[in-house]
């Protein structure tokens, strides 16, 4: 296949390219490097040659006439819809999320047309899109050009991909092998066998034996939502009944609600698709589904892996008949750490689970080498690295890498971020250019014989001085990629919180074989001492709130100094944010954070947090300088401890005994668990009696009431004043000898 870097000759070789992937059913991707006017004329003159420029999509500013077209940043809003032909125009930024879901929308016979700066300038050229990976006090040049480098030599030497550059003579291609026809799938509304039995057992799952859900697994492009709604609107022709799908966002099941309303010749009207001879399958949030009183008949949960697994386990609980789908290697995060988390707790709940593992591609051939290729260049596959033998302090090593470094060891970067993706959910292609790229970014490797057995990634913040530190504590400045100092200053409400020198760490991942033997906590210290002998006055983290996560952070010489008032919409949780002092400078800030805390937490428990988890609300509440209760509070919880004055006239002193005695860690144990949720979820949350009984494992308010004179009876035998303590002796024995007379 011959020919010149002209338009003409390039629109001539797009159509064959075109017709062979059509035969094949693979698509093609073509990199046309050079100046941005010679680029949009190639890439114009291909899109026409080769498909409908109304089914296309362009991703850029410069547009042609009559092509359909979204911002540089805006192709993620495309997943599930289908294209004949993506042109993604590099000049304007490369967004690897949005690289990734526009891949995933091209159908067989398509062409991807990347168009990129000269090849040799291009990890230098002004990218808009590394705007988001720019942090203050760096100039916008220290953003590295290490991911489009990367890039550039991947797509150099995949053997499927055509590189023309302007003025060259176009490289050849290896020709497209013709790929396997998938199996026939056996049924009439599916596309593969895959999906086929994928829609079976979600339909077994709505019918058959109660506690045994269904968990469907699929790279993108597989048809997994498809199948979800095909099977809702089976169900619901045959048995009618209401069925809800839940989802991180209504966005993310949007395929699902059309699939089914398609099949059965309804619309879609306010994320409810109504079925002719009765029934629903109906959108609901999480936690508004958590929130329903009568459970539906079944419950589908797509893109599982961005919901919080405490919901997740919440929801299998809850729901006998239930169905959860995820994709594994995803634009907008990774359904791998999902399967590696939530598997326990299937295994633990419902023993007789199946998986359905969908693995045939819907708009192209297994095999396709522009899958293939996406998959190398944004490492969507990448895995867990083989664990070391652990258990000899002695072979373990820290190291710091030298990021360019990653570049000629691709193996490396395997293994770190197949750690990270594991480790947390939510890692996106984006985070690895930001891995690559970052200008404030350290990346430290735990090794363990001559393997990776951790890493931590962390920024660099803070040093601000003067006006600047004050209109970050007042507000009116947000330095970006200064988490750690601007949330201390303008949330937690110390002023000079900005002008500290933070390392914050971003993300840490111990390998899940070596869990449980002190690496995490090991490698976090190393990294304070480092910091501490570099001048940094704190280190720290901000992250999903959770008992185990706080726990841990905790154990390593951290304290949390804020909680925020809202939960991440994605993750479900509250962010915590926990520090350490390194220098003088630093305990005294900690401090001063810790006495903010100590002020507002309570105070917050009983409003914005009145529905935190109890749990998480003691942990937090714990070592917090509380003020001491007074012997007329001690009197007032006495008095309603043994029966003699109500609840609603004892609650500012039960209020000021409980806040005291809950942030003792002495009182740890004391009194029992029950006991302490119910005196956070009623006496400091505040939250309704039915509510906070059921909090603490009651059936009511009387029972909740026993439950708390038994629970403050206790504290004032151990922790009242001496006055007090005799006291409520003789108003317990007066009691005793009334009783028995």
């Amino acid at each position: 296949m011959t020919g010149g870097s002209d338009p003409a000759s390039l629109g001539e070789r797009a159509a064959r390219l075109a017709a062979e992937a059509h035969a094949a059913g693979y698509r093609r991707l073509v990199l046309l490097a050079g100046s941005r006017p010679w680029t949009h004329r190639c890439g114009e003159a291909m899109l026409r040659a080769a498909a409908d420029p109304a089914s296309a999509l362009w991703a850029g500013h410069a547009v042609p006439d009559g092509v359909p077209s979204c911002p540089p940043d805006g192709l993620v809003r495309y997943l599930g819809s289908e294209t004949s032909c993506l042109i993604v125009d590099a000049h304007d930024g490369l967004d690897p999320d949005g690289l990734g879901a526009g891949l995933g929308t091209v159908r067989a016979g398509g062409l991807v047309l990347l168009l990129a700066p000269p090849l040799a300038d291009w990890p230098d050229h002004p990218d808009p899109q590394s705007a988001r990976l720019t942090v203050d006090g760096w100039a916008p040049e220290a953003v590295a050009g290490r991911f489009i480098r990367r890039l550039r030599r991947i797509l150099a030497e995949d053997p499927y991909t055509v590189v023309v550059e302007e003025g060259g003579t176009p490289a050849e291609a290896q020709a497209l092998p013709h790929g396997p026809a998938p199996a026939a799938a056996g049924d009439r509304r599916c596309m593969t066998a895959d999906q086929a039995a994928a829609v079976a057992a979600v339909v077994r799952t709505a019918t058959g034996h109660r506690r045994r859900p269904s968990v469907l697994t699929a790279d993108r492009g597989r048809g997994k939502s498809a199948a979800l709604g095909i099977a809702a609107a089976e169900i619901l022709a045959e048995r009618g009944g209401d069925i809800v799908v839940t989802g991180p966002r209504r966005s993310a099941v949007d395929a699902v609600l059309r699939h089914a309303a398609g099949s059965l010749g309804v619309t879609v009207h306010r994320g409810r698709v109504a079925a002719p001879g009765g029934g629903s399958l109906r959108f609901l949030l999480p936690e508004e589904l958590q929130a329903c009183d009568s459970p539906p008949a079944l419950v589908l949960v797509d893109e599982a892996a961005a919901v919080p697994t405490a919901i997740l386990a919440d929801l299998l609980r809850r729901h006998s008949r239930i169905v959860f789908a995820t994709t594994v290697h995803g634009y907008e995060g990774s359904g791998r750490g999902f399967s590696l988390r939530f598997r326990g707790v299937l295994d633990a709940e419902t023993p007789r689970w199946q998986e359905i593992r969908l693995e045939t591609p819907i708009r192209w051939r297994p095999g396709d080498p522009v899958e293939a290729v996406l998959f190398r260049a944004l490492l969507l596959d990448a895995d867990l690295p083989a664990a070391g033998s652990g258990g000899r302090e002695g072979a373990l090593l820290l190291e710091r890498l030298d990021r360019d470094r990653l570049l000629d060891d691709e193996p490396l970067l395997r293994d770190l971020f197949g750690l990270l993706v594991h480790a947390h959910y939510r890692t996106r292609p984006m985070d690895l250019r930001n891995l690559l790229d970052g200008p404030n970014l350290f990346l430290d490797l735990l090794r363990q014989d001559d393997r990776v057995a951790g890493v931590a990634l962390s920024a660099d913040e803070g040093g601000f001085t003067g006006d600047v530190a004050q209109a970050i504590w007042s507000g009116r400045r947000r330095p970006r990629g200064h988490l750690l100092p601007q949330s201390l200053a303008s949330h937690v409400g110390v002023l000079d919180g900005a002008a500290a020198r933070a390392l914050r760490v971003m993300r840490i991942a111990v390998h899940p074989e070596l869990q449980r033997r002190g690496l995490g906590t090991r490698l976090l210290g190393e990294l304070a001492e480092r910091a501490r002998d570099a001048g940094y006055d704190l280190t720290g983290a901000s992250f999903g709130a959770t008992p185990g996560l706080i726990a841990f952070w905790e154990q390593a010489g951290f304290r949390p100094v804020r909680l925020g008032i809202r939960r991440d919409a994605a993750s479900g949780t509250h962010s915590a944010l926990m520090v350490q002092g390194l220098s003088e400078r630093g305990d005294a800030l900690v401090d001063r954070a810790r006495g903010r805390m100590a002020r507002d937490y309570p105070v917050q428990l009983a409003d914005p947090l009145a529905r935190l988890e109890p749990e998480l609300a003691l942990m937090l509440l714990r070592g917090l300088d509380v003020p001491e209760p007074s012997e007329t509070d001690w009197l007032d919880a006495v008095g309603f401890a043994h029966g003699h004055r109500a609840y609603e006239v004892s609650m500012a002193g039960l209020h000021r005994v409980a806040l005291w005695a809950l942030a003792d860690p002495a009182c740890a144990a004391e009194p029992g668990e029950r006991a302490r949720r119910g005196l956070v979820a009623r006496v400091l949350q505040h939250r309704p009696w039915a509510d906070a009984a059921a909090a603490a494992g009651e059936a009511g308010r009387p029972g909740l009431v026993e439950l708390l004179r038994d629970a403050v009876r206790g504290l004032a035998a151990s922790r009242a004043p001496a006055d007090v303590r005799r006291l409520a002796a003789r108003i317990a024995g007066e009691a005793d000898y009334t009783s028995s007379s």
